[in-house]
């Protein structure tokens, strides 16, 4: 489809990205997907906080939890090629219209299973197994609602509504109805949640829920040819397997800090675990900041350059929090406006503030990193094969996270967490590089560009 050119003015003033927001908004479709988005992350998240609370209520035990923890990680380990095709087999708006169902009905089971552990392990590997095939579906379709010059902006929108779904699911609705009752009303309200999205999917025209691929090889090995067909072409354009790499490792750098949180606000910054919330509260304007200047960036420097300068700045700050203490005591012992030596600020005030400084440096990194690695696949990789690779990433990133969370805890256990930080940084570096020498050896292929809509 031929897109009209956009006036100088205009293409200025869309580089805020705020006005590319309000852009999309006033596009049905995208808005019926942010809010079906919305509405099944906030679910998702509320979902995980309350599984880990009923099975704390049931048993304290260490390998009750670990049992909790295989049931959402087994399926995509065992699950992720199947998912992926099925994806881009299947209509993806047949697929979200029925998971989103399937799980409603699986919170409803919750209401009865909450009160046993075989039962809240059956919901929860039932739900992770639905969550392979809405994951890469709802990445696959981006390029089929929104036009290709609007990928950078939609992505960064859709990363907001995550970053939101994340504090109405995690910090709101899921803590306040799991201490004010005993989970049911949480529960009905996510049932209603998730009703609401797959109603929203009905209502989005892109979306199809019959299949026009009739007569293909269905069987575990065909599924598994056509996922290493994914794969493949994956390998062959080395921008879109750097994008894949970047994502991979970045999520990894997440569950590495998420791990390390506890020990180090209490080892490092002596601050009691539940209070780091609040000093990592400002990392969310970091966020905001990130999303919103990603396509400006893009812009002014390409992105590839811009998810290469984002990753390398991501990968400083992780080793800069590892230097947290030393940071604190250059500060302290330089006291540039006399607050350390003559009050009131003390070391402690020194290395919180750095904290806040390097978090803020890697939480808009991070948003600039998935947000354009996500671009960019949606870009570079055919729309039949992008429910495959997004699978793949999925699969990638808990195989690969985790061999490091387990020895990251071990060595922090061991060494303290200032080490274990600086090493995630140096490892997260050292994977690009590797990647980058990799991809320099493929010719660069043509990039697949999604220049129209199409029916999914």
């Amino acid at each position: 489809m031929t897109e009209l050119a956009t006036p100088p003015q205009q293409a200025r003033r869309n580089r805020f990205m705020l006005a590319q927001w309000a852009e999309l908004m006033d596009d049905d479709s995208f808005r019926r997907f942010w809010f079906m988005r919305l509405a099944s992350h906030i679910c998702a998240n509320a979902l995980s906080y309350a599984l880990l609370v009923f099975t704390i209520r049931l048993s304290e035990s260490a390998v009750a939890m670990g049992l909790l923890l295989l049931t959402m990680l087994l399926p995509t380990a065992l699950l992720g090629a199947v998912s992926g095709v099925a994806v881009d087999r299947l209509p993806r708006g047949l697929i979200l219209f029925a998971a989103n169902l399937l799980r409603a009905v699986l919170v409803f089971a919750l209401l009865g299973a909450k009160d046993s552990l075989p039962s809240l392990y059956m919901v929860s590997l039932g739900l992770g197994v639905l969550s392979q095939l809405t994951g890469p579906a709802e990445g696959a379709v981006v390029p089929h609602i929104v036009r290709s010059r609007h990928l950078v902006a939609a992505n960064s929108f859709l990363q907001l509504g995550t970053l939101a779904s994340q504090v109405i699911g995690l910090l709101v609705l899921a803590p306040l109805l799991l201490k004010t009752t005993n989970g049911d009303p949480l529960l009905f309200i996510l049932v209603g949640l998730y009703v609401v999205s797959a109603g929203l999917v009905t209502l989005i025209p892109q979306f199809h829920f019959t299949s026009e691929q009739d007569g293909r090889e269905v069987t575990l090995r065909a599924m598994r040819r056509e996922f290493a067909e994914g794969w493949m072409r994956l390998n062959r354009d080395p921008t879109a397997f750097l994008a894949l790499i970047l994502l991979v490792v970045t999520s990894t750098s997440m569950l590495i800090i998420a791990t390390m949180l506890p020990k180090f606000s209490v080892s490092v910054l002596g601050v009691a675990p539940e209070n780091i919330v609040f000093v990592l509260a400002p990392v969310g304007i970091a966020v905001f900041l990130g999303l919103r200047s990603v396509e400006f960036l893009a812009d002014r420097l390409n992105k590839l350059v811009t998810i290469s300068g984002a990753y390398v700045l991501m990968a400083g700050s992780l080793i800069a929090m590892g230097l947290v203490p030393a940071s604190a005591g250059l500060i302290e012992s330089l006291d540039p406006l006399g607050v350390f030596s003559a009050g009131p600020l003390n070391e402690q005030a020194a290395r919180i503030g750095v904290t806040i400084l390097y978090g803020n440096i890697y939480g808009f990194a991070l948003t600039v990193v998935l947000t354009m690695g996500k671009v960019l696949l949606n870009q570079r990789i055919p729309l039949a094969m992008q429910g495959r690779v997004f699978a793949a990433q999925a699969v990638l990133t808990n195989l690969v996270a985790m061999a490091p969370v387990v020895i990251a805890s071990l060595v922090a256990d061991a060494v303290g967490v200032a080490p274990v930080m600086i090493c995630a940084g140096i490892g997260a570096l050292l994977a690009a590089a590797w990647s980058q020498a990799r991809s320099s050896r493929i010719a660069q292929p043509i990039g697949f560009e999604a220049d129209a809509r199409t029916s999914v």
